[in-house]
Protein backbone atom coordinates (compact mmCIF):
# COMPACT_ATOMS: atom_id res chain seq x y z
CA UNK A 1 0.00 0.00 0.00
CA UNK A 2 1.01 4.02 -0.09
CA UNK A 3 0.06 6.68 1.89
CA UNK A 4 -3.44 8.08 0.70
CA UNK A 5 -5.25 11.19 1.21
CA UNK A 6 -8.38 11.20 3.29
CA UNK A 7 -9.75 14.74 3.58
CA UNK A 8 -7.01 16.94 5.49
CA UNK A 9 -4.87 14.29 6.83
CA UNK A 10 -2.49 11.60 5.49
CA UNK A 11 -3.03 8.48 6.53
CA UNK A 12 -2.26 4.88 5.69
CA UNK A 13 -5.43 2.65 4.21
CA UNK A 14 -6.31 -0.96 3.33
CA UNK A 15 -9.22 -2.09 1.47
CA UNK A 16 -10.22 -4.99 3.50
CA UNK A 17 -12.99 -7.58 2.83
CA UNK A 18 -15.12 -9.59 5.30
CA UNK A 19 -16.82 -12.59 5.37
CA UNK A 20 -19.26 -14.20 8.17
CA UNK A 21 -20.60 -17.47 9.34
CA UNK A 22 -23.30 -17.71 11.63
CA UNK A 23 -23.85 -20.13 14.21
CA UNK A 24 -27.28 -20.15 15.54
CA UNK A 25 -28.95 -22.92 18.39
CA UNK A 26 -32.57 -22.74 17.73
CA UNK A 27 -34.44 -25.52 15.16
CA UNK A 28 -36.36 -23.74 12.71
CA UNK A 29 -34.23 -22.90 9.70
CA UNK A 30 -34.38 -19.83 8.78
CA UNK A 31 -32.74 -17.55 5.77
CA UNK A 32 -30.37 -15.11 7.65
CA UNK A 33 -28.42 -12.57 6.22
CA UNK A 34 -26.04 -9.94 7.31
CA UNK A 35 -26.34 -6.32 7.63
CA UNK A 36 -22.93 -4.55 8.24
CA UNK A 37 -22.62 -0.50 9.91
CA UNK A 38 -20.04 1.86 10.64
CA UNK A 39 -20.20 4.62 12.79
CA UNK A 40 -19.27 7.91 11.06
CA UNK A 41 -17.92 11.20 12.80
CA UNK A 42 -21.61 12.06 13.63
CA UNK A 43 -21.57 9.09 15.68
CA UNK A 44 -24.40 7.41 13.78
CA UNK A 45 -24.72 3.85 11.82
CA UNK A 46 -24.15 3.94 8.23
CA UNK A 47 -24.50 0.95 6.35
CA UNK A 48 -21.57 -0.45 4.31
CA UNK A 49 -23.02 -3.83 2.75
CA UNK A 50 -24.90 -6.88 2.59
CA UNK A 51 -24.17 -10.59 2.25
CA UNK A 52 -26.35 -12.54 0.49
CA UNK A 53 -29.19 -14.65 1.91
CA UNK A 54 -28.89 -18.17 2.96
CA UNK A 55 -32.08 -20.51 2.42
CA UNK A 56 -33.06 -22.82 5.50
CA UNK A 57 -29.13 -22.75 6.99
CA UNK A 58 -29.30 -22.51 11.00
CA UNK A 59 -25.17 -22.31 10.42
CA UNK A 60 -24.80 -20.70 7.30
CA UNK A 61 -21.49 -19.47 5.78
CA UNK A 62 -21.73 -16.16 3.92
CA UNK A 63 -19.56 -16.20 0.71
CA UNK A 64 -20.25 -12.46 -0.11
CA UNK A 65 -17.60 -10.20 1.28
CA UNK A 66 -18.17 -6.40 2.35
CA UNK A 67 -15.36 -4.54 1.00
CA UNK A 68 -14.12 -1.55 4.04
CA UNK A 69 -11.12 0.80 4.23
CA UNK A 70 -9.50 0.10 6.99
CA UNK A 71 -7.35 3.02 9.27
CA UNK A 72 -5.17 2.08 11.77
CA UNK A 73 -5.02 5.44 12.86
CA UNK A 74 -8.55 5.70 13.84
CA UNK A 75 -11.06 3.88 15.68
CA UNK A 76 -13.71 2.48 13.62
CA UNK A 77 -16.55 0.70 14.81
CA UNK A 78 -18.89 -1.46 13.31
CA UNK A 79 -22.15 -2.88 14.20
CA UNK A 80 -23.13 -6.79 12.57
CA UNK A 81 -26.46 -7.10 12.69
CA UNK A 82 -28.16 -10.22 11.57
CA UNK A 83 -31.98 -10.47 10.05
CA UNK A 84 -34.25 -13.16 9.03
CA UNK A 85 -36.23 -13.14 6.16
CA UNK A 86 -39.06 -14.67 4.50
CA UNK A 87 -39.63 -13.01 1.76
CA UNK A 88 -37.77 -12.27 -1.32
CA UNK A 89 -38.95 -8.43 -1.75
CA UNK A 90 -38.89 -7.87 2.12
CA UNK A 91 -37.79 -4.68 3.53
CA UNK A 92 -35.45 -4.68 6.98
CA UNK A 93 -38.00 -2.82 8.41
CA UNK A 94 -40.15 -6.35 8.32
CA UNK A 95 -37.28 -9.35 8.64
CA UNK A 96 -37.07 -10.82 11.82
CA UNK A 97 -33.87 -9.41 13.83
CA UNK A 98 -31.65 -12.44 14.55
CA UNK A 99 -29.09 -10.35 17.10
CA UNK A 100 -26.14 -8.06 16.67
CA UNK A 101 -22.49 -7.45 17.88
CA UNK A 102 -21.01 -4.17 18.15
CA UNK A 103 -16.92 -4.66 17.46
CA UNK A 104 -13.89 -2.36 16.75
CA UNK A 105 -12.61 -3.23 13.23
CA UNK A 106 -8.68 -2.87 14.73
CA UNK A 107 -10.02 -6.21 16.97
CA UNK A 108 -11.18 -7.90 13.90
CA UNK A 109 -8.09 -7.32 11.91
CA UNK A 110 -5.58 -8.42 15.15
CA UNK A 111 -7.04 -11.44 15.26
CA UNK A 112 -7.88 -12.47 11.48
CA UNK A 113 -10.46 -14.55 12.32
CA UNK A 114 -12.84 -13.88 15.60
CA UNK A 115 -16.13 -15.56 17.08
CA UNK A 116 -18.43 -13.26 19.10
CA UNK A 117 -21.81 -13.86 20.94
CA UNK A 118 -24.77 -12.10 19.08
CA UNK A 119 -26.69 -10.15 21.46
CA UNK A 120 -30.60 -9.64 21.34
CA UNK A 121 -33.05 -7.28 23.74
CA UNK A 122 -35.04 -10.21 24.31
CA UNK A 123 -33.15 -13.19 24.29
CA UNK A 124 -30.54 -14.37 25.97
CA UNK A 125 -28.60 -16.75 23.96
CA UNK A 126 -29.18 -16.19 19.82
CA UNK A 127 -25.64 -17.88 18.84
CA UNK A 128 -22.78 -16.12 17.72
CA UNK A 129 -21.00 -14.88 14.47
CA UNK A 130 -17.36 -15.69 13.25
CA UNK A 131 -15.94 -12.74 11.09
CA UNK A 132 -12.67 -13.05 8.92
CA UNK A 133 -10.62 -10.43 7.49
CA UNK A 134 -8.28 -10.34 4.55
CA UNK A 135 -6.53 -8.25 2.69
CA UNK A 136 -7.72 -7.08 -1.07
CA UNK A 137 -4.69 -5.89 -3.10
CA UNK A 138 -2.33 -7.49 -1.31
CA UNK A 139 0.51 -7.20 -3.63
CA UNK A 140 3.16 -5.47 -2.54
CA UNK A 141 6.65 -5.13 -3.99
CA UNK A 142 9.54 -3.15 -3.81
CA UNK A 143 11.84 -1.94 -6.56
CA UNK A 144 15.32 -1.51 -5.74
CA UNK A 145 17.11 1.20 -8.42
CA UNK A 146 21.02 2.21 -9.09
CA UNK A 147 21.21 4.19 -12.41
CA UNK A 148 24.67 5.59 -14.03
CA UNK A 149 25.00 7.80 -16.98
CA UNK A 150 27.77 7.44 -19.72
CA UNK A 151 28.74 10.52 -22.19
CA UNK A 152 25.81 12.61 -21.60
CA UNK A 153 25.34 15.61 -23.45
CA UNK A 154 26.87 18.78 -22.37
CA UNK A 155 23.90 21.66 -21.47
CA UNK A 156 26.16 24.25 -19.50
CA UNK A 157 28.36 26.78 -21.93
CA UNK A 158 31.81 27.00 -19.53
CA UNK A 159 31.28 23.43 -17.83
CA UNK A 160 29.42 19.88 -17.56
CA UNK A 161 26.03 19.23 -17.07
CA UNK A 162 24.47 19.12 -13.40
CA UNK A 163 22.40 15.89 -14.34
CA UNK A 164 19.32 14.46 -12.69
CA UNK A 165 16.52 12.52 -13.84
CA UNK A 166 12.89 11.65 -13.21
CA UNK A 167 10.49 8.64 -13.61
CA UNK A 168 7.16 8.94 -14.76
CA UNK A 169 4.44 6.24 -14.73
CA UNK A 170 1.18 6.53 -17.58
CA UNK A 171 -1.95 7.36 -16.20
CA UNK A 172 -5.02 5.38 -17.50
CA UNK A 173 -5.54 8.40 -20.05
CA UNK A 174 -2.41 8.01 -21.31
CA UNK A 175 -0.89 11.07 -19.73
CA UNK A 176 2.35 10.79 -17.25
CA UNK A 177 2.83 12.05 -13.47
CA UNK A 178 6.34 12.05 -12.33
CA UNK A 179 6.65 9.68 -9.39
CA UNK A 180 10.25 9.87 -8.39
CA UNK A 181 13.35 12.51 -8.67
CA UNK A 182 16.82 11.89 -8.51
CA UNK A 183 19.50 14.44 -6.56
CA UNK A 184 21.32 16.20 -8.70
CA UNK A 185 24.79 15.81 -8.85
CA UNK A 186 27.78 18.73 -10.19
CA UNK A 187 29.34 18.57 -12.97
CA UNK A 188 29.49 15.65 -14.70
CA UNK A 189 28.90 13.79 -17.99
CA UNK A 190 29.17 10.27 -16.10
CA UNK A 191 27.38 10.48 -13.52
CA UNK A 192 26.73 7.80 -10.50
CA UNK A 193 23.29 8.24 -8.83
CA UNK A 194 22.21 6.93 -5.52
CA UNK A 195 20.39 3.51 -5.25
CA UNK A 196 16.76 4.07 -4.03
CA UNK A 197 13.75 2.42 -3.39
CA UNK A 198 10.23 2.86 -4.48
CA UNK A 199 6.87 1.02 -4.48
CA UNK A 200 6.02 -0.80 -7.47
CA UNK A 201 2.49 0.27 -7.49
CA UNK A 202 3.89 3.97 -7.80
CA UNK A 203 5.89 3.00 -11.21
CA UNK A 204 2.91 0.73 -12.66
CA UNK A 205 -0.61 1.62 -11.88
CA UNK A 206 -1.53 -2.49 -12.28
CA UNK A 207 1.75 -4.28 -11.61
CA UNK A 208 -0.27 -7.72 -12.16
CA UNK A 209 -2.58 -7.35 -15.27
CA UNK A 210 -0.49 -4.76 -17.00
CA UNK A 211 3.23 -4.63 -15.73
CA UNK A 212 4.09 -3.53 -19.83
CA UNK A 213 2.60 -0.31 -18.94
CA UNK A 214 5.52 2.08 -20.00
CA UNK A 215 8.14 4.10 -17.25
CA UNK A 216 9.14 7.29 -18.75
CA UNK A 217 12.91 7.90 -17.75
CA UNK A 218 13.87 11.54 -18.19
CA UNK A 219 17.34 13.34 -17.67
CA UNK A 220 17.86 17.56 -17.17
CA UNK A 221 20.65 19.53 -15.99
CA UNK A 222 19.84 21.52 -13.38
CA UNK A 223 19.88 25.13 -14.03
CA UNK A 224 19.61 27.76 -10.74
CA UNK A 225 17.06 29.71 -12.51
CA UNK A 226 14.94 26.83 -12.92
CA UNK A 227 14.70 26.59 -16.49
CA UNK A 228 16.45 22.90 -16.59
CA UNK A 229 17.61 21.86 -19.92
CA UNK A 230 16.44 18.55 -21.09
CA UNK A 231 18.26 15.76 -21.98
CA UNK A 232 16.99 13.13 -23.52
CA UNK A 233 14.78 10.23 -22.17
CA UNK A 234 14.07 6.46 -22.87
CA UNK A 235 11.00 4.30 -21.72
CA UNK A 236 11.33 1.15 -20.16
CA UNK A 237 8.92 -1.23 -18.09
CA UNK A 238 7.67 -3.26 -14.97
CA UNK A 239 8.23 -6.40 -16.99
CA UNK A 240 12.20 -5.32 -17.90
CA UNK A 241 13.18 -4.49 -14.35
CA UNK A 242 11.86 -8.01 -12.96
CA UNK A 243 14.02 -9.39 -15.75
CA UNK A 244 16.98 -11.29 -13.42
CA UNK A 245 19.37 -9.61 -15.82
CA UNK A 246 17.95 -5.82 -15.50
CA UNK A 247 20.93 -4.85 -13.91
CA UNK A 248 22.79 -5.38 -16.61
CA UNK A 249 20.72 -3.37 -19.61
CA UNK A 250 21.53 -0.48 -20.92
CA UNK A 251 19.46 2.44 -22.67
CA UNK A 252 19.99 4.98 -25.18
CA UNK A 253 18.68 8.44 -23.87
CA UNK A 254 17.24 10.33 -27.14
CA UNK A 255 16.41 14.03 -27.15
CA UNK A 256 13.71 14.39 -30.08
CA UNK A 257 14.92 17.41 -31.44
CA UNK A 258 18.26 16.39 -32.29
CA UNK A 259 16.88 13.45 -34.54
CA UNK A 260 17.18 15.54 -37.20
CA UNK A 261 20.93 16.31 -37.26
CA UNK A 262 23.57 14.42 -39.12
CA UNK A 263 25.52 11.87 -37.05
CA UNK A 264 23.19 12.20 -34.15
CA UNK A 265 23.52 8.59 -32.29
CA UNK A 266 22.10 9.90 -28.83
CA UNK A 267 22.72 12.31 -26.18
CA UNK A 268 24.34 9.44 -23.43
CA UNK A 269 23.66 5.64 -22.39
CA UNK A 270 21.80 4.95 -18.81
CA UNK A 271 23.04 2.10 -17.43
CA UNK A 272 21.13 -0.20 -14.53
CA UNK A 273 23.63 -1.00 -12.42
CA UNK A 274 21.01 -2.46 -9.96
CA UNK A 275 17.85 -3.53 -9.93
CA UNK A 276 15.68 -5.74 -7.77
CA UNK A 277 11.96 -5.99 -7.23
CA UNK A 278 11.25 -7.88 -4.45
CA UNK A 279 7.70 -9.11 -2.72
CA UNK A 280 7.47 -6.91 0.72
CA UNK A 281 4.67 -6.93 3.37
CA UNK A 282 2.61 -4.23 4.32
CA UNK A 283 1.79 -3.12 8.02
CA UNK A 284 -2.06 -5.22 7.34
CA UNK A 285 0.32 -8.38 6.65
CA UNK A 286 2.00 -7.98 9.65
CA UNK A 287 -0.98 -7.35 11.98
CA UNK A 288 -2.92 -9.91 10.54
CA UNK A 289 0.23 -12.08 10.51
CA UNK A 290 0.47 -12.19 14.62
CA UNK A 291 2.17 -9.39 15.19
CA UNK A 292 1.78 -7.68 18.80
CA UNK A 293 1.79 -4.12 19.15
CA UNK A 294 3.09 -3.53 23.10
CA UNK A 295 2.87 0.20 24.21
CA UNK A 296 4.39 1.61 27.16
CA UNK A 297 2.95 4.35 28.83
CA UNK A 298 5.45 7.14 30.37
CA UNK A 299 3.48 10.11 32.00
CA UNK A 300 5.47 13.39 33.40
CA UNK A 301 5.73 14.09 36.93
CA UNK A 302 7.74 17.37 36.94
CA UNK A 303 7.04 20.14 38.90
CA UNK A 304 6.37 22.07 35.90
CA UNK A 305 2.88 21.03 35.75
CA UNK A 306 1.78 22.46 38.67
CA UNK A 307 0.43 21.45 41.93
CA UNK A 308 -2.44 18.93 40.95
CA UNK A 309 -4.92 20.25 43.82
CA UNK A 310 -4.93 23.37 41.63
CA UNK A 311 -7.20 24.10 38.58
CA UNK A 312 -4.35 25.68 37.06
CA UNK A 313 -2.35 22.32 36.99
CA UNK A 314 -1.76 20.04 34.12
CA UNK A 315 -2.31 17.15 36.00
CA UNK A 316 -5.54 18.69 37.58
CA UNK A 317 -8.62 16.46 37.20
CA UNK A 318 -11.75 17.47 37.10
CA UNK A 319 -15.26 15.83 36.76
CA UNK A 320 -15.99 16.46 33.28
CA UNK A 321 -13.49 15.37 30.07
CA UNK A 322 -10.29 14.40 32.40
CA UNK A 323 -6.91 16.53 31.80
CA UNK A 324 -5.00 16.79 28.99
CA UNK A 325 -2.83 14.13 29.97
CA UNK A 326 -5.85 11.60 30.32
CA UNK A 327 -7.48 12.91 27.34
CA UNK A 328 -4.32 12.27 25.08
CA UNK A 329 -3.79 9.04 26.47
CA UNK A 330 -7.61 7.69 26.50
CA UNK A 331 -7.86 9.09 22.03
CA UNK A 332 -4.20 7.00 21.86
CA UNK A 333 -4.83 4.03 24.01
CA UNK A 334 -8.62 3.08 22.86
CA UNK A 335 -7.21 2.70 19.12
CA UNK A 336 -3.85 0.76 20.02
CA UNK A 337 -5.29 -1.47 22.55
CA UNK A 338 -6.93 -3.57 19.97
CA UNK A 339 -3.75 -4.80 18.59
CA UNK A 340 -2.21 -5.96 21.66
CA UNK A 341 -3.96 -8.95 22.79
CA UNK A 342 -3.84 -8.98 26.56
CA UNK A 343 -4.52 -5.51 26.98
CA UNK A 344 -2.05 -4.86 29.83
CA UNK A 345 -0.28 -1.62 29.28
CA UNK A 346 3.30 -0.84 31.63
CA UNK A 347 2.63 2.62 33.04
CA UNK A 348 5.59 4.63 34.29
CA UNK A 349 6.26 8.59 35.47
CA UNK A 350 9.11 9.69 35.42
CA UNK A 351 10.51 12.90 37.23
CA UNK A 352 8.55 12.15 40.28
CA UNK A 353 9.80 12.38 44.03
CA UNK A 354 8.85 8.95 45.79
CA UNK A 355 7.21 8.06 49.11
CA UNK A 356 8.79 7.91 51.50
CA UNK A 357 11.96 9.67 51.31
CA UNK A 358 11.21 11.94 48.64
CA UNK A 359 13.85 10.28 45.54
CA UNK A 360 13.61 11.67 42.66
CA UNK A 361 12.78 8.76 39.66
CA UNK A 362 12.89 8.94 36.50
CA UNK A 363 10.94 5.29 35.65
CA UNK A 364 8.72 4.67 38.11
CA UNK A 365 5.61 2.24 37.91
CA UNK A 366 2.36 4.07 38.51
CA UNK A 367 0.64 1.44 40.44
CA UNK A 368 3.16 1.63 42.92
CA UNK A 369 4.47 -2.12 41.86
CA UNK A 370 7.84 -1.93 40.62
CA UNK A 371 8.01 -5.75 39.94
CA UNK A 372 4.51 -5.66 38.09
CA UNK A 373 3.81 -2.28 36.43
CA UNK A 374 1.16 -3.87 33.88
CA UNK A 375 -1.96 -1.82 34.04
CA UNK A 376 -5.26 -3.28 32.94
CA UNK A 377 -6.12 -1.86 29.95
CA UNK A 378 -7.24 1.48 29.03
CA UNK A 379 -9.09 2.33 32.17
CA UNK A 380 -6.66 0.34 34.66
CA UNK A 381 -3.69 3.14 32.64
CA UNK A 382 -5.95 5.83 33.68
CA UNK A 383 -6.82 4.49 37.79
CA UNK A 384 -3.07 4.17 38.64
CA UNK A 385 -2.25 7.38 37.09
CA UNK A 386 -4.41 8.91 39.46
CA UNK A 387 -3.94 6.91 42.63
CA UNK A 388 0.25 7.92 41.87
CA UNK A 389 -0.77 11.91 41.97
CA UNK A 390 -1.79 11.59 45.52
CA UNK A 391 0.99 10.18 46.68
CA UNK A 392 3.91 10.88 43.96
CA UNK A 393 5.58 14.35 44.67
CA UNK A 394 6.22 16.43 41.21
CA UNK A 395 9.96 17.42 41.19
CA UNK A 396 12.28 17.29 38.23
CA UNK A 397 14.31 17.12 35.68
CA UNK A 398 12.63 16.37 32.84
CA UNK A 399 14.81 13.46 32.05
CA UNK A 400 13.53 11.18 29.70
CA UNK A 401 16.47 8.70 28.69
CA UNK A 402 16.12 6.34 30.89
CA UNK A 403 12.48 5.63 29.78
CA UNK A 404 13.69 5.33 26.52
CA UNK A 405 16.52 2.65 27.41
CA UNK A 406 13.97 0.67 29.51
CA UNK A 407 11.52 -0.14 26.35
CA UNK A 408 14.54 -0.40 24.46
CA UNK A 409 15.73 -3.24 26.69
CA UNK A 410 12.43 -4.98 25.51
CA UNK A 411 12.71 -4.48 21.69
CA UNK A 412 16.01 -5.96 22.11
CA UNK A 413 14.55 -9.33 23.20
CA UNK A 414 12.34 -9.08 20.52
CA UNK A 415 15.22 -8.60 17.54
CA UNK A 416 16.92 -11.35 19.06
CA UNK A 417 14.15 -13.83 17.53
CA UNK A 418 13.96 -12.50 14.10
CA UNK A 419 10.64 -12.62 13.82
CA UNK A 420 7.27 -10.17 13.74
CA UNK A 421 5.58 -11.07 16.99
CA UNK A 422 6.89 -8.07 18.81
CA UNK A 423 6.86 -4.39 18.41
CA UNK A 424 7.38 -1.98 20.74
CA UNK A 425 5.74 1.58 21.13
CA UNK A 426 6.81 3.98 23.80
CA UNK A 427 4.15 6.68 24.45
CA UNK A 428 5.50 10.15 26.50
CA UNK A 429 3.31 12.25 27.52
CA UNK A 430 5.26 16.02 28.74
CA UNK A 431 5.12 19.20 29.52
CA UNK A 432 8.12 20.42 28.32
CA UNK A 433 11.61 19.32 26.75
CA UNK A 434 13.83 16.91 28.23
CA UNK A 435 16.29 17.91 30.44
CA UNK A 436 18.66 15.54 29.03
CA UNK A 437 17.84 16.15 25.40
CA UNK A 438 21.50 15.09 24.16
CA UNK A 439 21.20 11.68 26.28
CA UNK A 440 18.29 11.03 24.69
CA UNK A 441 19.13 11.28 21.19
CA UNK A 442 21.56 8.56 21.81
CA UNK A 443 18.84 6.02 23.46
CA UNK A 444 17.34 7.56 20.56
CA UNK A 445 19.88 6.46 18.07
CA UNK A 446 20.89 3.41 19.37
CA UNK A 447 17.00 2.36 19.80
CA UNK A 448 16.18 2.45 15.73
CA UNK A 449 18.06 -0.51 15.53
CA UNK A 450 15.38 -2.16 17.48
CA UNK A 451 11.25 -3.03 17.10
CA UNK A 452 10.41 -0.21 18.62
CA UNK A 453 8.82 3.35 17.96
CA UNK A 454 8.70 6.51 20.65
CA UNK A 455 5.32 8.93 20.46
CA UNK A 456 5.48 12.21 22.02
CA UNK A 457 2.54 14.44 22.60
CA UNK A 458 3.56 17.79 24.06
CA UNK A 459 0.96 19.07 26.85
CA UNK A 460 0.62 22.61 27.85
CA UNK A 461 2.27 25.46 25.84
CA UNK A 462 6.16 25.24 26.37
CA UNK A 463 8.25 25.53 24.24
CA UNK A 464 8.86 22.10 22.13
CA UNK A 465 11.74 23.56 19.37
CA UNK A 466 13.79 20.41 20.74
CA UNK A 467 10.88 18.07 20.33
CA UNK A 468 10.44 18.39 16.47
CA UNK A 469 14.58 18.26 16.66
CA UNK A 470 13.71 14.57 17.30
CA UNK A 471 11.38 13.95 14.78
CA UNK A 472 13.89 13.83 12.50
CA UNK A 473 11.40 14.41 9.48
CA UNK A 474 14.32 16.35 7.43
CA UNK A 475 17.41 15.58 9.13
CA UNK A 476 18.66 11.93 10.74
CA UNK A 477 19.51 12.15 13.75
CA UNK A 478 23.24 11.37 14.83
CA UNK A 479 24.98 11.23 18.14
CA UNK A 480 28.55 10.57 18.18
CA UNK A 481 29.36 10.14 14.34
CA UNK A 482 26.61 7.33 14.31
CA UNK A 483 23.60 8.65 12.09
CA UNK A 484 20.36 6.54 13.24
CA UNK A 485 18.93 3.90 10.89
CA UNK A 486 15.30 4.84 11.01
CA UNK A 487 13.24 7.78 11.76
CA UNK A 488 11.41 6.06 14.58
CA UNK A 489 10.04 9.42 16.80
CA UNK A 490 6.98 11.00 16.15
CA UNK A 491 6.14 14.51 17.89
CA UNK A 492 2.57 16.21 17.85
CA UNK A 493 1.50 18.99 20.35
CA UNK A 494 -1.53 18.46 22.53
CA UNK A 495 -2.86 21.94 21.94
CA UNK A 496 -2.74 21.59 18.37
CA UNK A 497 -5.97 19.59 18.38
CA UNK A 498 -7.56 20.88 21.52
CA UNK A 499 -10.70 22.20 18.79
CA UNK A 500 -10.47 18.48 16.82
CA UNK A 501 -9.77 16.30 19.29
CA UNK A 502 -10.61 13.54 17.15
CA UNK A 503 -7.36 14.12 14.81
CA UNK A 504 -5.39 13.99 17.89
CA UNK A 505 -4.72 9.60 16.82
CA UNK A 506 -4.55 9.93 13.32
CA UNK A 507 -1.55 12.98 13.78
CA UNK A 508 0.08 10.51 16.59
CA UNK A 509 -0.06 7.19 15.00
CA UNK A 510 0.30 8.49 11.25
CA UNK A 511 3.87 7.26 11.09
CA UNK A 512 3.83 3.87 12.84
CA UNK A 513 2.77 1.42 10.56
CA UNK A 514 5.85 3.13 8.01
CA UNK A 515 7.79 2.40 11.02
CA UNK A 516 6.78 -0.97 11.70
CA UNK A 517 7.12 -2.05 7.32
CA UNK A 518 10.80 -0.15 7.48
CA UNK A 519 12.13 -2.08 10.29
CA UNK A 520 11.02 -5.63 8.84
CA UNK A 521 11.81 -5.03 5.54
CA UNK A 522 15.13 -3.90 6.18
CA UNK A 523 15.76 -7.16 8.00
CA UNK A 524 14.07 -9.35 5.20
CA UNK A 525 11.45 -10.58 8.58
CA UNK A 526 8.52 -11.75 6.99
CA UNK A 527 4.75 -11.63 8.92
CA UNK A 528 4.58 -14.40 11.80
CA UNK A 529 1.88 -16.78 10.34
CA UNK A 530 3.08 -17.09 6.98
CA UNK A 531 2.00 -15.62 4.18
CA UNK A 532 1.24 -18.56 1.92
CA UNK A 533 -1.84 -19.43 4.64
CA UNK A 534 -3.91 -16.06 3.00
CA UNK A 535 -2.30 -17.27 -0.87
CA UNK A 536 -3.92 -20.75 -0.29
CA UNK A 537 -7.30 -19.51 0.10
CA UNK A 538 -7.55 -17.88 -3.11
CA UNK A 539 -8.92 -14.20 -4.00
CA UNK A 540 -11.53 -12.52 -2.46
CA UNK A 541 -14.23 -11.24 -5.14
CA UNK A 542 -14.81 -7.04 -4.83
CA UNK A 543 -18.94 -7.05 -5.07
CA UNK A 544 -20.19 -3.27 -6.42
CA UNK A 545 -22.68 -1.80 -3.96
CA UNK A 546 -24.76 1.01 -4.72
CA UNK A 547 -24.41 4.13 -2.84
Amino acid sequence: HCPSSIGFLTCYVHDVCMMCALYHDVTVLSVPYIVLYQKNHEQTWKELGRTEKVSNALNPAFEQPIPIIFKFEKRQDLRIRVFDIDDSGQSIGMADFLGELEIPLGQIIASRVLRKPLTHPRFKDCGSVTISATEVNGLHELACLKFEGVGLDKKDFLGKSDPYYELARQNSDGSFTTVYRSETLPSTLNPKWKQHEINVKRLCLNPTENPGAPILFSCYDHDDDGSHDFIGYFVLTLTQLRDRNADHHTYELINPKMLKKKHYENSGIIKIVECRVEKTYSFLDYIMGGLQLNCTIAIDFTGSNGDPQTPRSLHYISAADGNHYQQAWLSIGQIIQDYDSDKLFPAFGFGGALPPHGQVSFEFALNGDPSNPLCAGVTGVMDAYKSALLTVGLSGPTNCAPMIRHVSKLAVTAAQSRTAQNYYVLLILTDGQFTDIYDCIGAIVEAADYPMSIIIIGVGHADFSDMERLDADKKALQFNGRKSTRDIVQFVPFNSYIASPSALPAAVLAELPRQVEEYYRKRRITPYLKATEKEEQGPIPIPEYED
